[in-house]
């Protein structure tokens, strides 16, 4: 693990402005073009860092399941950034300029661990649901993970995302919209009862099991499955939005104001890189992500006591 970019997490967790790195290395003690240089590094494979620290942190992962989706990086102040796109904000129901990312972790129900994640390109002629596939190839063959479950939101519970995890021979929890179609018959035309469960067919040939809830559609492949199972399986999908939460309003992910797609991904990497670090101490010393992140504000070498205990070099 290359030791100078502890000095950029440092930067992360220590700082109390937006996480430039003029503020960040004003309260490191560092120049800034230390810090710039850290983004514009050419040999550093943030991917392969971002994994290598997790194992580093929580060995080896196991026994866990996975979540993916996306997250919007708010870029509506920026002069240029490469990349920029107009992409729909669900947290502010609106179309914002920024960057969307989907994001692929792993968890156990007590550790959220950020794996991976890929930058959607609006010229770049790949949609988010190819994006997520690579993702999801990325941990089987890759990481050689076997997840008990795949959870996700309607948007990707598109025909190639349960194609290709009914393929890996692996189970999905997802939700369906209204209109998906179901053994021939559209989910809401189905039945009229709000609370029903039943087996059938979706996109032509893939078995699953159906559960309305009120307004709301669960589908899986575990055909066996409980409603009640299916309901508390989809719902572990809510670590990765208190993750994206933490990474929004303390981490500083939509405070890089460097131009390159290329520092924007160093960035984004060393930010969930922060949120690791959070994660681990949040379990050790049984304080919230926002407690501790109030404790290393303006100390900079508490944040290297942190590095010290998790068997880190100080940077």
């Amino acid at each position: 693990m290359p030791l100078k970019i502890f000095v950029y997490v440092k930067g992360l967790l220590a700082v109390a402005e937006p996480a430039t790195c003029v503020s960040m290395a004003r309260i490191v003690g560092v120049a800034h073009d230390r810090l710039s240089k850290i983004l514009n590094n050419s040999k550093l494979a943030w991917q392969t860092l971002l994994h290598s620290l997790a194992l580093r942190i929580f060995g080896k992962l196991d026994d866990g399941y996975l979540i993916l989706d996306d997250t919007v990086i708010d870029k509506s102040f920026a002069k240029v950034i490469e990349n920029l796109a107009w992409v729909f904000c669900s947290k502010k129901n609106q179309s914002v300029l920024g960057l969307n990312i989907v994001v692929l972790c792993w968890s156990n129900g007590t550790f959220t661990i950020p794996l991976a994640f890929k930058i959607w390109k609006k010229s770049g002629g790949k949609t988010k649901i190819d994006l997520a596939v690579e993702l999801l190839s990325y941990a089987r063959n890759f990481l050689r993970l076997q997840p008990k479950y795949v959870t996700f939101d309607c948007y990707y519970s598109a025909k190639k995302i349960l194609k290709r995890l009914t393929k890996y021979g692996w189970t999905f929890y997802t939700q369906l919209k209204k209109n998906r179609k179901f053994s021939g018959t559209q989910l809401k035309l189905s039945k009229r009862n709000p609370y029903w469960m039943e087996q059938g067919t979706i996109d032509g040939k893939l078995k699953v099991l159906i559960v309305r809830h009120g307004k709301k559609y669960f589908a899986t492949n575990n055909l066996t499955s409980s409603k009640s199972e299916m309901l508390v399986s989809y719902r572990t999908r809510w670590a990765i939005e208190t993750m994206f939460r933490l990474l929004h309003d303390k981490l500083g992910i939509e405070e890089c104001a460097s131009r390159s797609l290329r520092a924007q991904t160093a960035h984004i990497t060393l930010c969930l890189m922060s949120f690791l670090l959070l994660e681990k101490t949040k379990h050790t010393t049984r304080k919230t992500w926002y407690r501790l992140r109030r404790e290393y504000r303006f100390h900079p070498e508490k944040v290297d006591l942190l590095f010290n205990e998790l068997n880190l070099v100080t940077a």
